[in-house]
């Protein structure tokens, strides 16, 4: 037996990213980290819900702390390696699934991977 209560578990409910919290806030010290936190023009290619995703937001949160001098005399910053493209298995899959998911919505099937 399940129940499902929207928002109760977790934050990463479809339609949620831009309720998430930001990388950088309005308090100019004060930055959020996590696999949750939007990180805007510093959005890494880990786009999913994980740790590689936390790590980065870390590394970003840091790197702006020193941008901004909120750090003192520290102001080196760590490199972020950009997550590298997509191999042409996974283009096609994604594609592949595109088309079958358009192809069912017609007939009122949102997803045939989850229900």
């Amino acid at each position: 037996f399940v129940q499902r209560y929207a928002g109760t578990v977790t934050w990463f409910a479809p339609g949620s990213y831009r309720k998430r919290p930001p990388l950088q806030t309005s308090v100019p010290n004060l930055m959020c980290a996590g696999d949750l936190v939007r990180m805007g023009d510093r959005e890494h290619g880990s786009k999913g819900l994980c740790q590689e995703r936390a790590y980065v937001s870390g590394l970003e949160a840091a790197n702006a702390l020193a941008r901004n001098g909120s750090l003192g005399a520290c102001t080196a910053q760590h490199p972020v390696i950009p997550v590298r493209a997509d191999e042409p298995q996974v283009v096609l899959a994604r594609s592949m699934n595109k088309r079958v998911m358009e192809a069912l919505k017609p007939l009122g099937l949102a997803s045939p991977w989850a229900r």
